[in-house]
């Protein structure tokens, strides 16, 4: 039987967290198994079960996170057996643009069990109950940031990793050898043009409230990152979880005082050989390269002989370190996973959002696209008026996708060309290919590993 897929999902931004009793919270109600907010006097427990799960992780950053300016004890939840903790999970609700608005999102770290209670009917146990939960919060997804290793064991409980392109890498000699030579192609060219009179220097505290500025101007003009008020740039500048801060500032490297909002054109985040944000005025993108050519040039000094950059995955900067060799045998990044309870539900909000970009981009409608997810049926119709998913219908033309794949479809982290050329996606007929190309563009969000940077 057919039915339509209501698009009644919304999510209001940041409401505050829902109290829940043990009850509500549990995998079934008579299961032992219970996911419960922590309160104040769970804070002590949920150290001690840091320490014996040899969490790495360090006291004084425990502490750091309750100065957060928007910490509450019930981000942190406890999975237990009886009243006994066995687990732990934070998620702090958090917002990210996507598809040209602010989404909310949870944003999940410092998962743990304890040792002894490690097994797939546990750690099974301990997401469906998080899953439970979900309702309790704002937004259509949980993101995750972890380890090669740990992504792909989380990945067999319903996790989805995203495509890794918001992280290059480059040996710091060829790069080097690359900005400054003569070979330089058009686009290196453009980006590396540098600004007489710019200065590239660590930042000084005085310039602190530039920096608030300056993000602010590139997050809302640019639509990339998340949101982050004064006092969380102060709570992120006190704690230094990085190892440096670069500007880029305009007239030498004299103080910015009064006139720093307008001086400072752009700065740098920097842990070990890790350039984790490169942001600038929204008319100051040339430069960049210059901040990394310096940056670049310090951990040559210092005996880096390669460095990673992590941005946008649709930013040009990527492909300047791509046209640079790497170094051998690299070491693999950290994995960027996210938890959808619901994929269905925000695919129906989905087919609203596909629907006013046919109408922007001038594609006739009706148009009906089929979906084959993991052998059910949809069917994405875009009518005159409005878009709708209906299931149990497919038609002629269709995408063959898995459940992970149309996750990583609804956040905008699907390079359908390219799936589709190697087989990974298939697509029944041309007009369904046509239609994908047309309509799924590919700019996954950006997530600043700067937000969640551990004090290590």
């Amino acid at each position: 039987m057919r039915r339509v897929v209501a698009s009644t999902y919304s999510s209001s931004i940041h409401p505050p967290l829902r109290s829940a009793s043990p009850a509500s919270l549990s995998l079934q109600d008579a299961a032992p198994y219970r996911l419960t907010a922590s309160q104040e006097g769970d804070q002590f427990a949920i150290l001690q079960l840091m320490k014996h799960c040899l969490y790495s992780y360090d006291e004084n950053e425990f502490h750091s996170q309750q100065e957060r300016p928007d910490y509450e004890p019930r981000e942190r939840l406890t999975f237990r057996l009886g009243n006994q903790i066995i687990g732990h999970i934070r998620c702090v609700p958090q917002q990210v643009w996507l598809h040209g608005s602010l989404s909310a999102y949870l944003q999940a770290s410092e998962f743990l069990l304890a040792p002894e209670h490690v097994d797939i009917a546990n750690v099974d146990a301990f997401f469906q109950c998080l899953d439970r939960t979900f309702h309790h919060y704002p937004g259509a997804f949980m993101m995750h940031r972890t380890s090669a290793a740990m992504a792909q064991r989380l990945a067999r409980f319903g996790w989805v990793p995203l495509s890794n392109r918001f992280r290059s890498k480059a040996a710091t000699e060829p790069f080097l050898a690359l900005v400054r030579g003569q070979a330089i192609n058009n686009r290196t060219d453009e980006l590396s043009a540098k600004k007489p009179g710019i200065w590239i220097r660590l930042m000084r505290q005085v310039e602190a409230e530039a920096l608030v500025s300056l993000y602010e101007n590139s997050f809302q003009s640019n639509q990339i990152g998340t949101p982050r008020s004064a006092s969380m740039w102060d709570w992120l500048l006190r704690r230094k979880a990085f190892d440096a801060l670069y500007v880029a500032i305009h007239g030498g490297n004299k103080l910015a005082l009064e006139d720093a909002i307008d001086r400072i054109a752009g700065y740098a985040v920097v842990k070990d050989n890790q350039i984790l944000e490169v942001v600038t005025q929204p008319h100051e993108a040339s430069v960049k390269i210059p901040l990394i050519n310096r940056i670049c040039s310090d951990l040559y000094e210092a005996d880096f002989r390669e460095f990673c950059l992590e941005a946008p995955a649709v930013d040009p900067l990527h492909q300047v370190l791509h046209d640079a060799p790497s170094a051998q045998n690299t070491l693999a990044g950290e994995e960027l996973l996210v938890r959808m309870p619901d994929p269905i539900q925000q695919l129906a909000e989905f087919s609203t959002l596909l629907h006013q970009r046919a109408k922007s981009r001038g594609i006739d409608l009706p148009l009906d696209l089929g979906l084959l997810i993991d052998g059910e049926k949809y069917c994405i119709h875009l009518g005159k008026r409005k878009g709708t998913l209906t299931d149990g219908r497919l038609g002629r033309s269709y995408l063959e996708l898995t459940n992970a794949q149309v996750v990583r479809m609804v956040l905008g982290d699907l390079p359908i060309d390219e799936l589709i050329e190697s087989g990974e996606v298939v697509a029944s007929t041309q007009v369904a290919h046509q239609a994908a190309s047309q309509l799924l563009d590919y700019c996954p969000p950006w997530f600043p590993a700067v937000d969640d940077l551990s004090m290590q």
